[in-house]
């Protein structure tokens, strides 16, 4: 970039900066006590977590404090994997395949017994 293009960013930035700053005198005056509290607490809390979430952001890198991995590795092998699953049951036919209906019970209510149910209370 020229010089030319260089005068012209920082004539830009100038502008900027005069207009952001002009306007945060404007805006302060006319605000109350109480609001330009909250409004300095807000802004000295969000610069606050700036390094925070940086050096955060550094810790969390995966290369941060180790050395770089060799460009020729050997691959890693993966052991078996062994899958076990119950034996299959065959399946019921019961008439079309889109049938909705549920599977018999297996176990009878009648092998259950009867239950007995307690209540908290009655004596």
């Amino acid at each position: 970039m020229n010089s030319d293009g260089n005068n012209l960013r920082n004539g830009i930035l100038l502008v900027a900066l005069v207009f952001a700053v002009t306007l945060a005198l404007i805006v302060g005056n006319r605000l109350s006590n109480e609001a330009l509290a909250v409004l300095v607490g807000a802004v000295c809390g969000i610069s606050a977590t700036v390094p925070v979430s940086i050096a955060l952001f550094i810790a969390a890198s995966r290369n941060w404090g180790r050395a770089p991995e060799p460009a020729h590795y050997e691959p890693r092998t993966q052991p078996p994997v062994i899958v076990v699953s119950p034996p299959q049951l065959p399946q019921a036919h019961y008439g079309y395949a889109g049938a909705p209906y549920f599977l018999p019970p297996t176990i009878s209510d009648a092998s259950l017994g009867t239950r007995e149910f307690k209540i908290i209370g009655e004596e």
